[in-house]
């Protein structure tokens, strides 16, 4: 004790020196396992990096930067998706309604239906409703199926007005989707048991895809000008069947073009051959038939002293199914990836706030039903 005393800064000295070599043991003893730490990180980095520069294609080195190229590449989509997007427009519809206010839109919008048809010669059933018979019976509309029946309305009237820019003779059915909540199994059975069909939306990321059934009667004249109507719309109509019932609407009238003024023109006068060969196509058997000779119709001796009449034509009808695509727009893509059948009213991934109240009718898997 009397050396500690006599040596007491010495003390102090050594037990101040080993506590620093304590603290210096310590801090070396954590930094190298920090250092262990990091080279295992780094280790791990450059594995994967080997990986990716062994992929084909990599990312590249050097002056040759893959990654920037594919960031490049997706702007580039981008932008054609945004240019592609401009080409195809949705049917516009108005979102601020109340029950009242759409009553007076399908009316008004009834109403000039029904004026352009009579003002294209279009017939239409007694008391057409254009499939909202049991809208226009109801004294008010559920506000959670408003938006979903008056973005139906407008697509209803602009796929209808394209029939009637055509000229079609005669419209005898429309049917589209029911929406929940208001076309209900009892509301169908009442007044609109005709206007719906088992077919189902779908939806993806990029769109919804609404079907609907048209029926008309027409000339195959107004047929084309129907199609050309719906390829050549602003909005998003694809034609996804069309199926042409003829029955006993195309008559052949062929005509003796000698019998003149005493001969029967209600009685056919045919070779029964040629009859045959229209009906079945050449068989087998048939013999070969012969050609007239070529008429020479400079001549006024070998032209023909009555007309033949070939064929007389009458109205077919026509189903055609069409699906109208409504696009989302791009902040709503993220939400609703990953495509699928619309489950509900409000189900809608990625539906606009303006849209989600029953934007779209129940659906089952599968983009077509049957009749």
């Amino acid at each position: 004790m009397d050396w500690i005393k006599k040596n007491l800064g010495l003390v102090i000295s050594g037990v101040v020196a080993l506590v620093l070599l304590g603290l210096a043991g310590y801090y070396l003893y954590s930094k190298y396992t920090l250092s262990t730490t990091h080279s295992a990180q780094l280790e791990e980095q450059e594995s994967k990096l080997q990986g990716l520069i062994n992929l084909r294609p990599n990312p590249g080195r050097g002056k040759v930067d893959n990654i920037a190229a594919a960031r490049e590449q997706e702007q580039r989509l981008r932008e054609f998706a945004e240019k592609a997007r401009s080409l195809f427009v949705n049917v516009p519809y108005p979102t601020n309604l109340d029950s009242g206010s759409f009553r007076l839109l399908l009316d008004e919008t009834l109403e000039d239906l029904q004026r352009t048809a009579r003002n294209s010669g279009t017939k239409l059933p007694d008391n057409f409703a254009f499939t909202f018979s049991v809208q226009k019976s109801l004294a008010a509309i559920k506000a959670s199926t408003i938006v979903p029946l008056a973005r139906t309305l407008k697509e209803v009237q602009a796929i209808a007005e394209v029939l009637f820019d055509a000229k079609v003779i005669e419209v005898d059915r429309i049917r589209r989707v029911s929406v929940p909540d208001e076309d209900t199994p009892v509301s169908m059975m009442i007044g609109g048991s005709t206007e719906y069909w088992t077919r189902k939306p779908t939806t993806n990321e990029l769109a919804i895809v609404m079907p609907y059934e048209f029926t008309f009667r027409c000339f195959s004249s107004e047929l084309q000008p129907v199609l050309e109507g719906l390829a050549r719309s602003p909005h998003n109509f694809l034609v996804k069947n069309l199926t042409i019932d003829t029955g006993e609407t195309n008559t052949f009238d062929m005509y003796d073009p000698n019998a003149g003024g005493g001969g029967d023109m209600n009685m056919p006068r045919m070779d029964p051959r040629m009859m045959m060969m229209m009906r079945y196509g050449m068989r087998p058997g048939m013999g070969r038939m012969m050609m007239p000779p070529p008429t020479d119709l400079t001549d006024p001796s070998q032209a023909p002293t009555d007309p033949t009449r070939i064929v007389g034509e009458k109205p077919f009808r026509v189903t055609a199914w069409i699906d109208v695509v409504r696009l989302r727009s791009p902040e709503e893509a993220p939400a609703g990836r990953g495509g699928r059948p619309v489950r509900g009213p409000g189900a809608v991934p990625g539906e606009a706030p303006g849209d989600a109240a029953g934007d779209d009718p129940t659906a089952a898997n599968g983009t077509a039903g049957t009749n």
